[in-house]
């Protein structure tokens, strides 16, 4: 297997991983937000009259879930990583 054909590959990983990156980034905020969350039930169970209203950031997380941008998310990182394996076992074919 030569360099040359292992140079598209490796631009090709490079943008599974950023399309995976952009994903991670998506799950991140969401499990902060659950974790507000969380806080505030804690919070709001030990009798805090400062806390937000934990049910209202824990639907904003769910929210998050549920937007498209979040399904596109999924399936870009997976197309991403299916077609980067793909042209990896091509390479090494070659």
């Amino acid at each position: 297997m030569s360099s040359t054909n292992m140079r598209p590959v490796a631009f090709i990983t490079r943008d599974a991983h950023l399309a995976l990156l952009d994903l991670k980034r998506l799950v991140d905020s969401t499990a902060e937000r659950i974790r507000a969350a969380e806080l505030q039930s804690v919070g709001a169970a030990l009798g805090s009259p400062r806390t937000d209203d934990p049910l209202r950031t824990l639907r904003g997380a769910a929210d998050t879930l549920r937007f498209s941008d979040f399904e596109a998310a999924v399936s870009q990182a997976r197309a991403k990583t299916e077609y980067a394996v793909s042209c990896s076992c091509t390479a090494t074919r070659e």
